[in-house]
């Protein structure tokens, strides 16, 4: 970005910035909506932010949504589940 353009949005206030926006939202398009996907116990304990150990508790108590692949096989959770789980 040209030291022109930077010191130019710098001077915008909020009300400038707002219509600014409202100009490059036909540009811009929709933001998409993250992947439902399955997660693995790794993954899915990072996208709650608990530790593995915690992620093992809850599905060791049945608290949490998850699948498995044979009786005391690996675990898998669905995104939008645990989504809607931690509400």
């Amino acid at each position: 970005m040209s030291s022109l353009a930077r010191a130019l949005l710098d001077e915008l206030g909020p009300g400038d910035l707002a219509e600014l926006a409202q100009r490059l939202a036909p540009y811009l398009g929709a933001p998409k909506a993250p992947e439902d996907r399955w997660l693995d116990s790794k993954a899915a304990a990072e996208h709650l932010g608990i530790s593995l150990h915690a992620l093992h508790r809850l599905t060791s108590a049945r608290t949490i949504p998850f699948s498995q692949d044979r009786p005391g096989g690996r675990c898998y959770f669905r995104r939008s589940d645990l989504d809607a789980w931690r509400g």
